[in-house]
């Protein structure tokens, strides 16, 4: 199905719209909108800010397309000294700076309210609709950023504001355009939400699946014992208790105090960043590296095939195993090398076991808490693993590998959903607010359509 477009186009001479219907015509926001930035009461004057009937915003407020409650409220006392600037409601707000993608995120708001320093208030006038400018601010979110050079550091401004140039047409027709957008985005966004709890239902799915393979087997007629340990419970009456780290000839944790030199090429450093989340070692985009002669030094971290990666700082239990490619590298102090005891354990019904929710649940019991979360070869010492024979635990990772690959599967298909509906909705909102479809009187669409 291929969607209406317009009689006409021609030249609109801005490179952010290219060719526009012919009967549009474009300025600058400046031209279109009144700009002002707000302003922040002493955070030191704690009567400022309690008994407040004022509503105040911080820029994480952009973070959500309708703005429907502040984050604070200020006395006007705080108003009076400061310079916050009552907004109209249903005005937009744009992050001027902030961390992560907060910067350039517009939003509309639902409320009469103030707002910081740091974000920027956008009245528009008579010639543009605020709901129409928010969805051509939306579409342009990446061209809006880099108009301070792109740097995560610098930030926007109101004259930059200024420079942005808006597509016009009559007012009628963007209040068409925004009826088309504001039905088809909330449409595709239900899609979103709907894979989204799907790809969330998968994994706690995943998580079932091995921690009753590890804790219960696979026979479900098999006689059952008490494990004595309170997070096993019952496990099949054959199966032996061990602590965890006996399932390893070799448990060793890179030196902490040790200064590292990095190379451009060399012996490969694992970081915890490189486990990913299906027991697999990724490549990093910043991979390190560090010379034979450092690694030499440390040879009880250097890795075998089949040896077990852990992290124990930080996010604790990722693990994965060590295959050909990465045999001989080296790790860093975040991580534990556990090369399993290969008459009682397999390494891939222990993988399987670290990764059960049981398990996690008590790695955090046992973990130290200070700036950041570590558990201590002393502290893994102390939690109980389910030993069944040898074979058994083989045969349980073989189909939990197979059970396990099904749901990744159906996740990674629910994963690519999200990834098309997000860009068909970046491609509509930009298709429309620029005039390459026409949506004038068009019900609906199919969303492989656009």
């Amino acid at each position: 199905m291929s969607l209406p477009k317009y009689e006409s186009y021609k030249d609109s001479g801005v490179e952010w719209l290219g060719e526009v219907p012919s009967h549009w015509s474009t300025a600058g926001l400046r031209w279109l909108a009144v700009r002002y930035s707000g302003g922040t009461p002493d955070k030191g004057n704690p009567s400022y800010w309690s008994d407040g009937d004022i509503p105040w915003l911080n820029s994480g407020s952009v973070n959500q397309p309708l703005i429907s409650k502040p984050s604070a409220y200020i006395t006007e006392e705080a108003f009076s000294n400061s310079s916050a600037k009552w907004i109209p409601e249903g005005a937009l707000l744009m992050a001027l700076a902030g961390q992560g993608k907060t910067k350039a995120t517009v939003a509309q708001l639902g409320f009469r309210s103030t707002c910081n320093q740091s974000m920027a208030a956008i009245v528009p006038g008579n010639k543009i609709t605020a709901r129409f400018l928010y969805w051509w601010l939306t579409s342009n979110y990446e061209n809006i950023r880099n108009l301070s050079g792109g740097d995560l550091r610098d930030g926007l401004n109101l004259e930059l504001l200024g420079s942005i140039p808006c597509p016009i047409t009559e007012i009628r027709e963007q209040t068409a355009i925004v009826a088309f957008l504001d039905r088809e985005t909330a449409k595709i966004d239900a899609l979103v939400e709907e894979q989204k709890r799907l790809i969330e239902l998968l994994k706690e799915k995943r998580q079932a699946v091995i921690s009753h393979a590890v804790t219960k087997g696979l026979d479900p007629n098999a006689m059952m014992k008490e494990s004595g340990v309170e997070w096993l419970g019952e496990v099949p009456a054959h199966w032996n208790v061990r602590s965890f780290l006996s399932a390893f000839d070799v448990v060793y944790r890179y030196p902490t105090y040790f200064d590292i030199q990095y190379e451009d090429a060399g012996i490969i450093e694992i970081r915890g960043e490189a486990i990913g989340s299906n027991g697999e070692i990724i490549t990093l985009n910043d991979q390190r590296y560090i010379s034979k002669e450092t690694s030499d030094r440390f040879p009880m971290t250097q890795m075998e095939e089949g040896d077990l990666v852990m992290s124990v700082r930080g996010t604790l239990g990722k693990v994965a195993k060590i295959t050909k490619s990465y045999i001989g590298s080296n790790i860093t102090a975040n991580l534990l090398r556990l090369s399993p005891n290969r008459i009682l354990f397999d390494s891939d019904f222990v993988r399987y076991t670290v990764n059960s929710l049981e398990f996690t649940e008590q790695l955090s019991m046992f973990s130290s808490q200070t700036t950041i979360r570590t558990v201590t070869i002393p502290q893994l010492n102390q939690i109980r693993i389910a030993c069944p024979p040898l074979e058994e635990q083989a045969a349980i990772a073989e189909k939990l590998g197979r059970r396990i690959a099904k749901l990744d599967a159906l996740s990674v298909e629910a994963q690519t959903l999200v990834q098309f509906l997000r860009q068909r909705r970046s491609a509509l909102i930009s298709s429309a607010v620029t005039g390459k479809i026409d949506v004038r009187g068009m019900s609906t669409i199919e969303v492989e359509a656009v």
